[in-house]
């Protein structure tokens, strides 16, 4: 993990209601603690550390693989996100989505939004193509270079 993505997670961190996070992106783990639940009024108490684990445990490689062994089996030009954030299909709640799979897009036409420390980033088509494939569902978090969009030219 970058700083860039430990202050996005702990930006997302201050504002939920939550008293503990801990996140392990490919063998790095983040922890976040709160001494007690959150009130409106109160003001926000964080013990973060930052641990780096030699080694991620076998079934975390396993589904690594698993996952990598099936964006290989699909060929196409590969939309990456290229930040941490949450991924969003449409430009508002109850939106029609910018894209569905099977549509033709222009280069330069917007594919989904990232949403970063409450900033929303349109990502745009880098070609024009066919979307093969959507990879995460609306609403989830990705991170640094995740595949969102495989399009076929």
């Amino acid at each position: 993990m970058n700083l860039e993505e430990i202050l996005a997670l702990l930006a997302r961190f201050e504002a939920s209601d939550l008293t503990g996070l801990k996140v392990q992106l490919q063998g790095d783990l983040f922890e976040a603690t709160r001494e007690e639940p959150m009130k409106s009024a109160d003001k926000k108490v964080l013990t973060p550390t930052f641990t780096r684990k030699a080694e991620p445990t076998k079934k975390v490689q396993e589904e690594a693989l698993a996952v990598e062994e099936t964006l290989h089996e699909d060929t196409g030009i590969e939309i990456k996100a290229p930040m941490v954030g949450t991924f969003y299909r449409s430009p508002g709640e109850g939106e029609a989505p910018f894209i569905e799979e099977g549509d033709s897009v222009e280069k330069g036409q917007v594919l989904c939004i990232l949403e970063a420390m409450k900033v929303m980033n349109e990502l745009k088509s880098p070609a024009k193509g066919k979307v093969k494939k959507i990879y995460p569902v609306d609403g989830q978090g990705v991170d640094f270079g995740k595949v969102l969009v495989l399009l076929e030219e």
